[in-house]
């Protein structure tokens, strides 16, 4: 590496280092004045343990310091004991990285494509890390003199919580804008004014809930869920960006007014009020969550189905073109016949109807062994026998791991009838075909004799080697295609490679 791409390496690193801090100082620590009030003893969620979370699943170990280092300078300058304000940044980076463990070796992506994603990320991602983070915590309180080592467990449960409701909230917003899906498009906002008009719906309802007059008596905290309808409701319209808008919305006013003392979660016992909120942010965040994903995965799907029903009515169409195509092949042949030898004329027209009867059983389904395919050409290579007589000599070979291999039906027949028409010139020539499997590949050559000057890069927009092309490209996997050239000998190639199924 040139020493300057690994100044530029260097200075990426440092900037998002200095990025990762600066939004871990202003949510942690910007949250901490904005909640400073009589009624809560601990924010019921730390924003920062999400957004460290984000960083690690993003970008890996080389933001740690970028984790690790706000943490102390906010622990020191509100005041903390220097043993507290290292080991317990110290726990809360190790658990953010065990988390980015546990989500990478569960196959998790970051893009959040799928409700398993979102389970992961909740169970193994926030759950267990949060959990950890939080008792260490609560710990190194212990070890700092700051509490007796009675409160270690209900402290550590009160830090597990508000980690855990950071990260449950502020991850999946921030992974969601690492990949680019906060657009109008990514939203699924087939009307930007729609959208709107859902998410001021979850804000009026939120502010209802929260900002009302109602206390924590019992229709209080009936109401506290008054959002859920409206979170649904754009979860399963707007699907996973949209949810978890909703979601950051309806909590950040859940914990604003009861920082101020308002809603049915104030209560006499500040911690109480804190888990009475903590257990909404769980169930309004998850199942929000999951149904916002579950609905990215159902538009998916059918998009999917779109697709398919699309690529179907395509190679119907090419396979409607190609038989005609063919059958007109056929009786042309058998047309040449009729005056000059009816005998002939009489048994290409017992061939040919033994040929169509095949050539439609095998069209019924999607995929078939080649050696049925090679007895449809074998078949035709006969009648254009008829017709041309001495004039055509002709041979199919392929040995047995060929023959069972799948491939679309009439896929090859244009190929052939192309190989007749260039390769039998002033009534003479030949036409070869041979199939092998090459590391796992098939590979089918059909070679033909050629007049001199036929070039085949003029046979591109012909009926028959247009659908090979085509039907090629939608129903063989990837890496399949067909590829045409001219020996020096004179032989006309057309190579084609076609992809095992599945």
């Amino acid at each position: 590496m040139s020493n300057e791409k690994r100044s530029i390496s260097v200075t990426r690193i440092c900037w998002e280092n200095l990025g990762v801090a600066a939004l871990i100082w202003l949510a942690a620590f910007g949250l901490r004045a904005a909640l400073a009030s009589d009624h809560l003893v601990v924010s019921p969620v730390w924003p920062a343990g999400g957004i460290a979370l984000a960083a690690a699943l993003l970008l890996g170990w080389r933001v740690a310091p970028g984790i690790f280092l706000p943490l102390v300078a906010g622990s020191v300058a509100g005041g903390n004991p220097w043993v507290f304000s290292v080991l317990a940044p110290a726990g809360i980076v190790g658990s953010v990285y065990l988390g980015r463990w546990l989500c990478r070796w569960r196959g998790f992506d970051p893009g959040l494509k799928s409700t398993q994603d979102i389970l992961i990320l909740a169970g193994l991602g926030v759950l267990v890390p949060m959990g950890i983070a939080g008792f260490w915590t609560a710990a190194s309180m212990k070890l700092a003199g700051m509490i007796e080592a009675s409160y270690v467990l209900p402290i550590g449960g009160l830090y597990w919580m508000a980690n855990a409701a950071g990260a449950i909230v502020i991850t999946p917003v921030a992974l969601l804008l690492a990949a680019g899906r906060f657009s109008l498009r990514g939203l699924g906002f087939g009307v930007s004014v729609t959208a709107a008009v859902q998410l001021l719906l979850v804000a009026a309802a939120s502010w209802v809930a929260f900002f009302g007059s109602v206390g924590a008596d019992t229709t209080g905290q009936a109401l506290a869920y008054l959002p859920f309808p409206f979170v649904v409701w754009v979860a399963l319209s707007r699907g996973l960006c949209g949810s978890a808008l909703a979601i950051l919305w309806a909590v950040a006013m859940a914990v604003a007014a009861t920082s101020m003392g308002l809603g049915p979660f104030v209560s006499e016992n500040a911690l109480a009020s804190i888990w009475q909120i903590e257990v909404f942010i769980a169930i309004i965040t998850t199942s929000g969550l999951l149904i916002g994903a579950g609905s990215d995965a159902q538009r998916r799907e059918k998009a999917l189905q779109a697709v398919a029903a699309t690529r179907k009515a395509e190679l119907e169409r090419l396979k409607a073109q190609v038989n005609p195509h063919f059958l007109f092949n056929c009786l042309t042949a058998i047309h040449s016949l009729v005056r000059t030898d009816g005998k002939a004329a009489e048994e290409g027209l017992t061939s040919l109807s033994s040929l169509l009867r095949k050539s439609l059983d095998v069209a019924k389904h999607p995929l078939i062994p080649l050696g049925e395919e090679l007895e449809i050409i074998r078949d035709a290579l006969r009648l254009q026998k008829m017709r041309f007589e001495e004039g055509l000599e002709w041979s199919v070979a392929a040995n047995d791991e060929a023959e069972k291999f799948r491939v679309p039906p009439m896929l090859l027949q244009p190929l052939v009838e192309n190989a007749v028409k260039h390769g039998v010139s002033d009534g003479f020539g030949r036409v070869d075909v041979t199939a092998v499997v090459d590391r796992g590949d098939l590979l089918v050559k059909v070679r033909n004799t050629a007049p001199g000057g036929c070039d085949p890069a003029n046979w591109g927009e012909s009926v028959g080697l247009a659908s090979v092309r085509a039907r090629i490209e939608e129903a063989c996997p990837a890496g399949s295609g067909v590829e045409f050239s001219k020996t020096p000998d004179g032989w006309i190639l057309a190579l084609v490679r076609i992809k095992p199924v599945g």
